[in-house]
């Protein structure tokens, strides 16, 4: 729908990335949009570089389009980029992402595709410095790696410092650089019921982009487009309603974790849908099968990784009420003194409860 795109070029132009309609393609979700990323730019056998822990389904889209995966390691910081720079006004560059390691990674395998979530990382909650965008983004374009920047969640801010813009504004580009795509969702900052998502690139990959997609669907739905037309000129009161909500959640998920399992390590939040705690034990997995015994399904630390990686940790959403969430931690308590006690045996990931 024309309108919708305009809508979509309208909210990045507010956020200080100028964008018209036609470099705008509506997916249906954000899902849609990796996939079809993932198909078009990607050969069997290509280099996808990927953080870790990251967006399980996008993992798997990649493998899909045939992809080798090239990890670099993203941790949730304690102060960073939560705590200001010297100059009070700009974050600290120690971020959670190992720039130079990135840069290596480019530099020695020349990928041919990297997804990144610089805003509000799924799961860790971290936030990519403007500083580390301009290193990753100078490597890519240095060897010719399209970088997609996965922005689900970059609009579900609480209170992160600084300003961050969206991906493509630290790109210093020329003539014949690979491109920076941007993704887009309604379902994570609007409302969950709505499959709609975008992806942002210049003309030409739009029109690519466009030629693929009717191999997975003959259309969007239409219903679901003109609610996000009409909700995208309000976005900001419905964002400013779910920052409260979110902040309400983070500090009840924060305050009950310190109340019945005081030994987990919770880091700092300043945004996202989840908190990304470190239970001490490798016992994640456990932890997670248990707690389905108990009436709550949750993501166990693997589910987000690779080969059995993240087991001292679990992903805990923050999007839930205080009820809810009481609910929940009285079940991790009870699951927790079932998994503590027993060797943490080896899970498929892919088996784990699927909640992301």
């Amino acid at each position: 729908m024309p309108h919708l795109r305009q809508a979509i070029a309208d909210r990045y132009a507010e956020r200080g990335l100028p964008t018209t309609a036609d470099q705008v393609l509506v997916t249906v979700g954000a899902q849609q949009a990796i996939a079809l990323i993932a198909r078009t730019f990607l050969s069997r056998g290509d280099r996808a570089l990927v953080e870790l822990p990251t967006y399980p389904h996008a993992t798997e889209a990649l493998r899909l389009a045939g992809a080798r995966l090239l990890p670099i390691t993203v941790t949730p910081p304690d102060d960073a980029p939560h705590a200001l720079g010297p100059d009070g006004r700009e974050p600290a560059e120690d971020d959670g992402w190992d720039a130079d390691a990135a840069e290596q990674a480019i530099r020695r395998a020349s990928p041919a595709l990297a997804y990144l979530i610089p805003d509000f990382h799924n799961p860790t909650g971290a936030s990519m410095s403007p500083a580390t965008r301009e290193r990753i983004l100078t490597a890519a374009a240095a060897h010719g790696t399209v970088v997609v920047g996965d922005e689900t969640t970059a609009d579900l801010d609480i209170d992160r410092p600084g300003e961050y813009l969206p991906l493509p504004t630290y790109a210093h580009r020329n003539a014949g650089d690979p491109p920076v795509l941007l993704i887009g969702s309604a379902s994570k900052s609007l409302w969950g019921g709505l499959r709609i998502g975008w992806i942002r690139a210049e003309r030409p990959l739009i029109q690519r982009l466009i030629a693929a997609k009717p191999s997975t669907d003959l259309g969007t739905p239409m219903i679901e487009q003109l609610v996000v037309a009409r909700m995208l000129p309000q976005a900001a009161e419905i964002l400013e309603e779910r920052r409260v909500q979110l902040a309400s959640g983070r500090e009840t998920v924060r305050r009950l974790a310190g109340e019945v399992f005081p030994e987990w390590r919770i880091p700092r939040l300043h945004g996202g849908l989840a908190a990304w705690i470190g239970i001490g034990a490798p016992v994640s997995s456990s932890l997670a099968l248990a707690a389905r015994n108990h009436g709550l399904l949750i993501a166990a630390g693997p589910r987000f990784g690779l080969d059995g990686a993240f087991e001292r940790f679990l992903r805990v959403p923050i999007t839930y009420s205080e009820d809810e969430t009481r609910r929940a931690f009285a079940a991790l308590e009870r699951a927790w003194a079932v998994a503590s006690a027993e060797p943490a045996p080896y899970y498929d990931a892919t088996a784990l409860p699927n909640v992301v």
